[in-house]
């Protein structure tokens, strides 16, 4: 399904603007020296815009949580699927968060904003800023758990570490508060996701309310709880959420390097991961047509995963004698399709929702609604199959329902290991088995990143109080803690 007015050539006027920002914003003080009176040092909105957008589709093609959720396995060096963890630095906050808090702060500022309102409505440039940064600290938050939040972007050298809790909590403050903050005026001018589309923008964030609201289900499990009452809120939303296939989100790309499909350009001279065996088998043995799509056959005409969490050593021995599938062409091609958010990823969400007693939806017509929409957004759809293969008992939605909902997310956000990794953590679901080949302590799939290493020195006193909130200290093993 390809985007409404995907406007490509958006990308490629903007692509000078972008590479131009992010060799023009450097946070370094050379005197006269740094000053090129041919530059300007007035923000430029649409291109942060572009920027941060761009930056936000990187999350869909982390490779560590895709090899987390074994999606992946990698080829030659199996480090990361041994979970091999050590501590991951927080560029977020000094490249795609400053930059949507200084499209918020220009539009903001009085001295500022009518320069800013030739970019777009400063409302709605707020809006669409606001719904972005929370959808990235989000994504931060889930990285770490605990993490610099009201502190941080204002310049504190030595930010507090916000509990997670308070910060689900704003975020989920900020997409309501950013959804109504839309006004009549122009949007903004930088959109290389949705193209200006406000209903569209509406909608991604009460889709995003109600993935949030769901991720605190075991802190608030009952149907009266916060996270109940949050999710009903955003269903219940008059501007509606992301509901059929034509709603899907997708990130555009180009023909060219600079926004080519990033699983293309992590493939363009190297090919370090595919498709794991835990991923081709359950789809074999499900008689799943996805399968199709997210693998190749290998050269002998078969669908072949390379075995997941082999040691070097037991991969070149391996590989000496089997020929694995590649990742499939429609995910990796250079002008392949990516996904921010489905109408598949959000019925199955609902389906959950229901199954809790927070709705009063149908969960069994979600489910079988989540699965259709997967298939029919991948083009395997056929009326005969997909009657088969509900009635499958190991697909109907009977037994243990919520390890099937889990099975058929897994299923359907590959290669989105990012997400899978956190509704993995909170849920269980998929039931993974972790490599016996371990390299961290503990042996099992890594729950959250390590602070990074100059934290403890840098920010020594928050950096202790963040850590004594943790249940086994600054380590992988140690759950964030809406998966307490």
């Amino acid at each position: 399904m390809k985007p409404i007015i995907k406007t490509k050539s958006i990308l490629a006027s903007l692509l000078v603007s972008v590479l131009f920002l992010a060799s023009s914003c450097e946070e370094y003080d050379f005197g006269d020296t740094n000053v090129n009176p041919a530059q300007t040092g007035t923000p430029l909105p649409n291109a942060l815009l572009t920027s941060a957008l761009w930056s936000v589709s990187g999350y869909e093609t982390q490779t560590a949580p895709s090899l987390y959720v074994q999606y992946l396995s990698e080829t030659q060096y199996p480090e990361t699927s041994l979970y091999a963890v050590g501590p991951v630095s927080w560029g977020e906050y000094t490249g795609v968060l400053q930059n949507l808090n200084t499209i918020i702060n220009y539009n903001t500022d009085a001295d500022t904003k009518t320069k800013a309102a030739d970019y777009g409505s400063n409302a709605n440039q707020i809006a669409v800023a606001r719904i972005l940064k929370a959808h990235v600290f989000s994504k931060v938050t889930d990285k770490w758990g605990d993490v610099p939040y009201s502190e941080a972007l204002n310049g504190n050298t030595f930010p507090s570490y916000d509990t997670q809790e308070s910060i689900y909590k704003d975020i989920l403050k900020e997409l309501t508060e950013a959804e109504n903050g839309f006004d009549n005026g122009a949007m903004p001018s930088g959109d290389i996701l949705l193209n200006g589309d406000k209903a569209k923008w509406k909608k991604l964030a009460n889709s995003l309310r109600m993935i949030y609201s769901l991720r605190l289900s075991k802190r608030y499990p009952g149907a009266g709880d916060y996270a109940a009452t949050q999710f009903n809120a955003a269903l219940n939303d008059s501007d509606g959420y992301i509901a059929s296939n034509a709603d899907n989100i997708l990130y555009p790309h180009l023909d060219n390097n600079n926004f080519a499909n990033r699983w293309y350009s992590l493939f363009l001279t190297r090919a370090d991961y595919t498709i794991s065996d835990v991923m081709i088998d359950e789809l074999i043995a499900k008689n799943d047509p996805r399968l199709e799509v997210y693998a190749n056959k290998n050269t002998n005409g078969a669908y072949v995963g390379l075995p997941y969490g082999y040691t070097r050593d037991q991969l070149i021995a391996w590989t000496a004698n089997n020929q694995y599938s590649l990742m499939g062409d429609a995910i990796t091609g250079q002008t392949s399709d990516s996904y921010f958010i489905t109408s598949s990823y959000i019925a199955l969400t609902r389906a959950e929702a229901a199954e809790l007693g927070w709705t009063t939806e149908v969960a069994a017509t979600l489910y079988a609604k989540g699965i259709e929409d997967s298939w029919r957004q991948r083009g395997v759809y056929d009326a005969v199959d997909f009657a088969a293969y509900l009635a499958d008992p190991q697909n109907a939605y009977a037994g243990n329902v919520a390890e099937k909902i889990g099975d058929q997310k897994w299923i359907s956000l590959f290669p989105d290991g990012f997400e899978m990794w956190a509704d993995w953590r909170r849920t269980g679901y998929p039931v993974l088995t972790p490599t016996p080949n371990f390299l961290n302590d503990n042996g099992n799939i890594p729950l959250r990143y390590n602070y990074p290493s100059n934290e403890s020195d840098l920010n020594s006193e928050n950096y202790d109080a963040a850590v004594a909130r943790l249940a086994n200290g600054d380590n992988d093993d140690s759950p964030v803690w809406w998966d307490n």
